[in-house]
């Protein structure tokens, strides 16, 4: 607890008499006295420290009270001062208080009266002192609210919700910017007017108009359409006071549109996977079923029974392999193991991966390799898999008794590989999505053929994980042709012999 300091008095007089009397008046009070023989002194004290109240005479040599009294008004405005004098004319009295005297006391003087005197100034200091201190506290409190309400608004300003604050009445006071975009508000100001002004969905007002009545939290979603082009989730919560009365409501709107496309490709993703893998193993089924009801099928026949199951097997384990090579990439667990490898030898490899395809169509698979040896620095498993994907689409996507021709070229510091088809092509409107994950081009001519839409964006993404590119041209009813760029790599040092 902070002890009170007790009031200073200065008193300023060049009679001695006077000095001591003034001091033996107020002496008991619990008062801090200090004396001072005349203007000069008087001053210097006041200039070392604080005084409450200045008793001063107003006639003395050197520096008379008038000067002191202004230096007083200039320097220590607060400071109380009580002219002395023995000349108590009704021109200096009037002269002292223009000045900014407290009061005056005429020579002689009784000592209660002197007491008086310097209570009431010391008490006026008192309150000039505290009301000083409470516009202070005022002023910081102020700032302090200012500053608040500052961030605040900075905080609602930079939300990415849109923000609506209602009243009872379901009328607008407050808004954030974004609420203005999002919410294709009608109105302009919105502020200040019904919410159904502003709104053109009426199950959104009701929704604010039902949090009030109910006092509950009120949750909806709003279509593309309604309120906006965008898919909004609403929260709409009621304003309290302390004592529980509602004044209003306050609804957030957050835009869930990408959630709900991500819920679709998630819904389209599972019936895709789930239709090509379902149709796939009831064929298989079938023709199992068709192998072990015949005790006496022709062996030929049997074989053509067990290729087909073998081929759709295949099939099958292709796109289970694309979906797991797709899930690693977008996570990012994928290590590419990244080594010195021919590129020739590669994309010989992928070719004969696909050559028993090719020969069951009659399709014709030529390979003009590059006359020097070049080099990648690649992930050997990757790299086979990006090639034997292209190649083997080319032959999926071409007619019996067709041709895939494949060439490889480098220049300066890139390698090409082309994968020419005489397929059935892809149209204009469909060739720029044929990299979109999920999509396969529909028509007459495709819809026999299997296929995940997986493929060719796994491909991408292992190309440009190798820093590299891949580009496609098409006619339909002529062919396609796809050209895999990527940087060359110098080939591996000579093993040092023994």
């Amino acid at each position: 607890m902070a002890v009170e300091q007790p009031n200073r008095i200065l008193i300023v007089d060049d009679e001695k008499v006077i000095r001591d009397g003034c001091e033996r008046a107020l002496a008991g009070g619990g008062y801090f006295v200090q004396k001072a023989e005349n203007g000069e002194q008087g001053i210097a004290a006041l200039e070392r420290d604080p005084f409450d109240v200045v008793l001063l005479d107003l006639m003395m040599p050197g520096i008379d009270g008038f000067s002191v009294l202004k230096w007083v008004k200039e320097h220590r405005p607060g400071t109380q001062v009580i002219v002395v004098t023995g000349f108590a004319t009704v021109a200096k009295a009037v002269a002292a208080m223009k000045e900014g005297a407290f009061d005056f006391v005429a020579k002689p003087f009784t000592p209660d009266y002197i007491r008086i005197v310097v209570q009431r100034a010391a008490e006026k200091r008192s309150l000039l002192s505290e009301t000083a201190r409470l516009r202070e506290e005022k002023a910081l409190d102020l700032e302090a609210i200012a500053e608040e309400k500052s961030r605040l608004r900075s905080v609602f300003a930079c939300m990415e919700e849109a923000i609506l604050v209602t009243n009872r009445d379901g009328t607008v006071v407050l808004h954030n910017p974004v609420a203005i975009r999002v919410l294709e508000l009608q109105t302009d100001p919105v502020i200040g007017k019904p919410l159904s002004a502003s709104l053109s969905d009426a199950s959104a007002v009701e929704m604010v108009g039902e949090a009030v009545r109910s006092g509950a939290t009120v949750m909806r979603e709003f279509m593309p359409g309604t309120i906006s082009k965008l898919w909004l989730r609403a929260h709409c919560a009621p304003v309290r006071t302390a004592a529980g009365k509602i004044l209003g409501s306050v609804t957030v709107f957050e835009d869930i549109t990408t959630h709900k496309r991500v819920d679709q490709l998630k819904s389209e993703f599972v019936a895709m996977v789930a239709h090509e893998l379902r149709a796939p193993l009831a064929a298989v089924q079938q023709m199992v079923w068709s192998v072990e009801g015949a005790g006496d099928l022709d062996p030929q026949k049997r074989g053509e029974i067990l290729a087909r199951i073998s081929a759709r097997v295949e099939d099958q384990l292709k796109l289970i392999e694309n979906l797991l090579n797709l899930s690693k990439l977008e996570t990012g667990v994928v290590a590419f193991n990244m080594e010195p490898e021919k590129g020739d030898e590669m994309v010989g490899d992928a070719i004969a991966r696909v050559r028993e395809r090719a020969d069951g169509k009659g399709i014709c698979v030529e390979f003009s390799c590059c006359p020097t040896e070049w080099w990648l620095s690649a992930d050997r498993d990757h790299m086979v898999m990006v090639f034997t994907n292209i190649i083997d689409n080319a032959i999926k996507y071409t007619p019996a008794g067709g041709s895939v021709r494949i060439r490889s070229a480098h220049g300066g510091s890139l390698a090409r590989v082309t994968v020419s088809d005489t397929g059935i092509g892809i149209s204009p409107a469909d060739l720029p999505h044929i990299f979109d994950r999920f999509f396969r081009v529909k028509g007459r001519e495709t819809r026999g053929i299997p296929g995940s839409g997986l493929g060719l964006s796994v491909v991408k993404e292992v190309v440009e994980a190798h820093s590299g590119s891949i580009d496609v041209i098409s006619e339909p009813g002529k062919g396609t042709t796809f050209t895999v760029t990527l940087p060359l790599s110098d080939p591996p040092p000579p093993a040092r012999s023994a």
